[in-house]
C-alpha cells in the first residue's frame, strides 16, 4: 500500500514538472518605438514622449500567454497609447501576476515609467523584461531602446 502511494506521488511530481516546462513560442512583431523628446525638458518635469499609434503594431507576447494575460497585455498597450500611464501600469502588473514571463508587459511598464519620469523603476522593469525576451526579438530591442534612453537621462 505504501509502495503504491509512493509511486503515485512520484508520478504526480513528474507530471507537474513536465507540465511546467512545456511551452509554445509565438512569432515576434515589432515593439513600439519611443523616440527622444524634442526641445528642452525642465528639471523636475516628466519628459513626455508621444506614442506613435500608426507605427505601433499589436505586440505578440514572447511566451504563449493564457487568454486572460493576453487580454490584459492588449489593454495595457491601449492604455499606454492613450497616455493613461498609471492605468497601463496597473493593467500590466495584473497581467504579470498571471504570467510572470511576459516580456511585452515589462516593456509597457518600462515605457510607462519613462513617461512618468521615474527612470529607476523603468530600469528595473527593463532588466526584468530582458530576462524573458527572446534575444534579438522586437520586444528585446524595445527594452534596449528604453534602457538606452534611461542611461542617457532621456
Amino acid at each position: 500500500m505504501i509502495n503504491l502511494l509512493t509511486r503515485a506521488c512520484v508520478l504526480a511530481g513528474v507530471l507537474v514538472i513536465v507540465g511546467c516546462t512545456t511551452s509554445t513560442h509565438a512569432p515576434q512583431t515589432p515593439a513600439p518605438v519611443i523616440s527622444k523628446p524634442t526641445g528642452a525638458v525642465q528639471p523636475g518635469q516628466p519628459a513626455v514622449v508621444q506614442p506613435q499609434p500608426g507605427a505601433v503594431p499589436k505586440p505578440v507576447p514572447s511566451v504563449a500567454l493564457n487568454p486572460a494575460a493576453q487580454s490584459l497585455a492588449k489593454q495595457a498597450r491601449q492604455q499606454y497609447l492613450s497616455q493613461d500611464y498609471q492605468g497601463a501600469i496597473a493593467t500590466a502588473e495584473r497581467g504579470l501576476r498571471i504570467e510572470r514571463r511576459a516580456a511585452d508587459l515589462y516593456l509597457v511598464l518600462a515605457q510607462s515609467y519613462v513617461q512618468l519620469a521615474l527612470p529607476e523603476k523603468a530600469r528595473m522593469f527593463v532588466q526584468q523584461g530582458l530576462r524573458f525576451a527572446a534575444p534579438g526579438s522586437d520586444v528585446a530591442q524595445g527594452l534596449a531602446r528604453v534602457q538606452e534612453m534611461v542611461d542617457q537621462g532621456y
